[in-house]
């Protein structure tokens, strides 16, 4: 009996770990934006490092699809994975418009990505890069709508193949790739879409006007993964 509760126990809190690690990498995702759209001198390289940051948001979002993956197929995840990107994605609202409003979380993401960020760019790794941001205006109203559809792609592109697999098992490498295939979608529309409406509004000198529509446009893509997995929850 022990024994068992010991282990539901370690289920819960290991499910609640790569929960937490899910809201990381959104967090880092729209950390990395503040970084765009900075405004400050060198920004070229606060441009990389915003890169840098993005990166290490995609490799905490595989990190987690990893082990949920292995724990799926060996049979050790009794929670729906559904549920996990629920749960992931509400609280995830919270945690991305609480760095929108708080100066003081922003800076504490900082000092956390301080030991990652201040070997390859110590001139700029402190910078205070939050601000504050607007309502939206003309074009920054379609690149919010950019980065809702790219992101909230991203985000279910990690699911599907955990739907996929669920039916169709003997599918389950077919799955693999048809989520890397929305996920490289996605990364194409960024690229080609959303980027170039970004940099003009930057080049344009319209800091604020960015960051209001790439923030906003992810916070909205959360509140749309919410409801698609709280739909697949359902049914």
């Amino acid at each position: 009996m022990l024994d068992s509760l010991s282990y539901d126990l370690v289920a819960m809190m290991s499910v609640g770990f790569l929960i937490l690690i899910l809201i990381f990498g959104f967090v880092m995702d729209a950390y990395a934006v503040f970084l765009r759209v900075a405004g400050i001198e060198g920004l070229g390289e606060v441009l990389a490092m915003s890169n840098l940051v993005q990166y290490i948001a995609r490799i905490s979002n595989v990190l987690v699809i990893f082990v949920l993956s292995f724990a799926f197929e060996t049979g050790r995840l009794h929670v729906p994975v559904a549920f996990i990107f629920f749960v992931a994605s509400l609280v995830g609202i919270g945690a991305v418009f609480f760095l929108i409003k708080s100066q003081s979380f922003c800076r504490l993401v900082q000092l956390a990505l301080f030991p990652v960020l201040y070997p390859s760019f110590r001139r700029v790794a402190m910078v205070q890069v939050w601000r504050e941001i607007g309502g939206f205006q003309g074009c920054s109203l379609k690149l919010a709508a950019y980065s809702a559809i790219t992101n909230v792609l991203i985000v279910i592109a990690m699911f599907v193949p955990f739907g996929i697999a669920s039916y169709y098992p003997q599918m389950r490498m077919t799955s693999v790739y048809f989520g890397q295939m929305m996920n490289f979608f996605a990364t194409l529309l960024v690229f080609a879409i959303q980027d170039p409406v970004s940099m003009r509004l930057i080049d344009a000198g319209n800091l604020k006007q960015a960051g209001t529509s790439l923030l906003y446009g992810r916070l909205f893509s959360y509140c749309l993964s919410a409801l698609f997995f709280a739909i697949i929850s359902i049914f």
